[in-house]
């Protein structure tokens, strides 16, 4: 009789086993990665939610049991009234006292924005804003739904999330239904920092200035990073400008953070060769390329030949590395060190689609640093923004999360 049982006993330990196993692996998938899902264990208008990141967005995916209107639902709700309606992500940083609400709605511009509260636990909103989101209508019952979470006041960590659902799908009359999903606990996820890994529109072309439309002007740095980038680093964070830096491979090889603190600050890289040679070789351009990228996980793809000379070796050797080169149309001629005021002067007759010239190494450059603050601060008086190269001719940087 043992000698039967036992077979059956083991075959039973086997599947609970098992079932332990896969429900332990869900939970490690919800609570560290990929997409955090949750289904519905009831009725209820809401079927699924799923939260995940992509690059440098986070995307919020909610299916329902019927259409709901957009329109209809509040962009900034008041969470205490009973009849408010509302469609949002509840997110919360463990640890934080404050929920984070991010709702969908709105009369105008509901496909393009989303409304942030910080609220307390109890509804009381402490701050609100509207930031800019993609909405996207999937086969009318699905939602999708994508932001940064900078502005949503959303950094890398762990967070506790639900969406919830008020005032639509209840009986008519009725006030307070609400649904949340999932419904009878909080899911985990875990926000991602994300680095730049490299940019689009590396095409072999040649640009000396990008285009009039729109009030762009791209503010470039050569030969560095050296001593005096961070000086210009942090002109450039409190003016909220961007800029790229077009770096020489040696000097990236010398202060490796420097680079890698020039791309977390949300500013560009280029190619500027590796030893500021004439007329650099094919694989120079190669080489710089491969060791900007082994130093800082960003791959160029703008390349700016050092004194602008360009030749149909250089051309081809940037087109082959899969970059543009970029030259300027307006030349502070910084390098002679000039005067502060010359090179304010010179910054400041930059006009839309303007690429400027100015170094931030390969010499003394405290007055390029002086001239910034001031020259950016007429510029900004004059309607025009601050932005990188790669943005002022229409391409994009490349992100991804820090696995």
């Amino acid at each position: 009789m043992n000698v039967t049982r036992r077979p059956i006993l083991r075959q039973t330990r086997r599947r609970v086993a098992s079932i332990f196993a896969g429900i332990a692996l869900l939970a490690v998938l919800v609570a560290v990665g990929g997409t955090s899902p949750a289904t519905a264990t009831g009725g209820g208008p809401l079927v699924r939610a799923d939260l995940s990141q992509a690059g440098k967005v986070l995307i919020v995916q909610v299916r329902t049991s019927r259409q709901i209107a957009l329109r209809d639902l509040a962009r900034q709700p008041d969470f205490r009234r009973p009849a408010a309606k509302y469609l949002c992500l509840e997110i919360n940083r463990a640890g934080d006292k404050v929920v984070s609400r991010v709702c969908l709605g709105g009369r105008n511009r509901s496909h393009h924005a989303v409304g942030v509260s910080r609220t307390l636990r109890s509804g009381e909103v402490i701050s609100k804003k509207t930031v800019r989101a993609t909405v996207k209508r999937v086969k009318g019952k699905k939602l999708v739904v994508s932001f940064e979470p900078g502005p949503a006041h959303l950094t890398p960590g762990r967070y506790s999330w639900r969406v919830s659902l008020a005032g639509v799908g209840c009986d008519a009359g009725s006030e307070g239904c609400r649904s949340y999903m999932p419904g009878n606990r909080l899911a985990r996820y875990d926000i991602k920092p994300i680095v730049a890994v490299g940019c689009t529109g590396g095409n072999g072309q040649v640009v000396r200035r990008g285009p009039a439309r729109g009030k762009r002007i791209a503010l470039t740095f050569d030969d560095g990073p050296s001593a005096y980038t961070p000086g210009v680093l942090k002109v450039l964070r409190r003016k909220k400008a961007k800029a790229t830096f077009f770096m020489l491979g040696q000097r990236v090889n010398a202060d490796p953070s420097m680079a890698r603190r020039v791309l977390a600050a949300g500013h560009e890289i280029g190619n500027h060769s590796n030893a500021h040679a004439l007329l650099p070789s094919p694989g120079d351009i190669r080489y710089t390329s491969n060791l900007i990228r082994s130093r800082t996980g960003f791959r160029p793809c703008l390349f700016r030949p050092p004194y602008g000379a360009i030749s149909s070796s250089v051309l081809s050797g940037a087109r082959s590395a899969g970059m543009k080169t970029v030259l300027w149309d307006v030349d502070t001629q910084d390098w002679r060190t000039p005067g502060s005021g010359s090179i304010a002067a010179s910054i400041r007759s930059a006009g839309a689609g303007s690429i400027v010239l100015m170094h931030d190494g390969g010499g003394p450059r405290s007055q390029t640093v002086a001239a910034l603050s001031g020259a950016i601060s007429s510029l900004r008086h004059r309607g025009y923004k601050l932005t990188t190269v790669s943005r002022l001719l229409g391409n994009r940087t490349i992100y991804r999360p820090v696995r």
